[in-house]
């Protein structure tokens, strides 16, 4: 994470002292006012008036960047606690539980069948209620068991990422959750790119996809970073290599610590680019065991092995846990 920049001791600048540069540009403000005072006659005054102060305000800024440098990059929030991730173990699927001090926030909950194994889960940690619930995209292997968790826990919020209205399904699984939201009156939002989320203790959760109009359900997955003190996370759903081109020529800040690998480690996710520009410092890969469609991807595990980069996965270390403080991150899994 970027430091805040001391400010340099500027004495002079191109051989001035500070006390004439002051003066010269109080004078250079004072002459376009004057001369902006007497175009009154010929010209509208508001907009002479305008122009005048947009020029001095100019003046003023370059003069700022002369004797400062640039604007001071936005320091990370003070973390406050712990903040802990579980990539809950839900075989050929994903589920992610976000936990703070204040916050618990689900990501997903696997298959139809996945349901209780996610409540099991919350309830081993004591979580008894949920602040957010987010699915990321409609396909059954990341809300098939929403709607159990939904209709087993008070639940005070839900996203999803847009969708376009040719690709919202008619799936038993997804109106199974839309029913469930109506049953138990839970707000449903799709959140906007840039949207925010306050997880607590310095925590926040940021939209960063689904850019422009996904072209297929995957390319709707709601793709979310987190921050915590000086670390970070990034959280990709199923999101495949043409929503990972749009967010990247967003500008966003895709930097992070942790990521986890899109559409479970396969090879249309996760592109060089992207994986380039996120530059993680670890990775987690949801699958499940023998899984029909290869996944992870030869070619994910080739990139992360040639970037040297840790990664866990789910079909073989089980429910991986991170813990951070803001600054240190320590990694456990529940098998091997």
């Amino acid at each position: 994470m970027a430091k805040r920049r001391k400010s340099k001791k500027v004495t002079e600048v191109f051989g001035l002292p500070l006390w004439l540069l002051t003066f010269i540009s109080g004078f250079l403000v004072a002459l376009l006012l004057f001369f902006g005072v007497r175009a009154m006659k010929s010209r509208d005054f508001r907009e002479t008036i305008e122009t005048a102060m947009a020029k001095a305000e100019e003046i003023l800024l370059t003069i700022d960047e002369i004797l400062y440098g640039d604007p001071l990059p936005e320091e990370p929030a003070i973390a406050e606690g712990t903040l802990r991730v579980d990539i809950i173990d839900v075989g050929q699927g994903e589920s992610i539980l976000i936990t703070t001090a204040e916050k618990a926030v689900l990501i997903d909950a696997g298959e139809n069948d996945k349901g209780d194994e996610v409540l099991a889960h919350l309830e081993s940690l004591g979580i008894t209620s949920l602040d957010l619930a987010i699915g990321t995209h409609a396909h059954s292997d990341h809300i098939g068991g929403m709607d159990t968790v939904l209709a087993a826990i008070p639940t005070a919020e839900f996203w999803m990422g847009a969708m376009p209205e040719n690709l919202v399904p008619s799936t038993k699984t997804y109106t199974d959750v839309l029913e469930q939201l109506d049953i138990g009156r839970i707000p449903y939002r799709e959140p906007e790119v840039g949207t925010t989320y306050d997880l607590g203790g310095g925590g926040i959760l940021t939209v960063l996809g689904p850019q422009g109009t996904p072209n297929d359900l995957n390319n709707c997955s709601l793709v979310c970073r987190v921050d915590f003190g000086e670390r970070s996370f990034l959280f990709n759903g199923d999101a495949e290599e043409s929503e990972e081109k749009a967010i990247l020529a967003s500008g966003v800040d895709l930097d992070v610590d942790v990521m986890t690998m899109g559409h479970h480690g396969s090879s249309t996710s996760s592109s060089s680019a992207y994986f380039k520009a996120a530059s993680p410092g670890f990775a987690t890969i949801s699958c499940g065991q023998g899984n029909s469609y290869g996944h992870p991807n030869s070619s994910t595990l080739k990139k992360l092995k040639n970037a040297d980069i840790p990664y866990r996965r789910t079909d073989i270390n089980g429910t991986i846990t991170i813990v951070t403080d803001g600054y240190t991150i320590e990694y456990s899994t529940e098998k091997g």
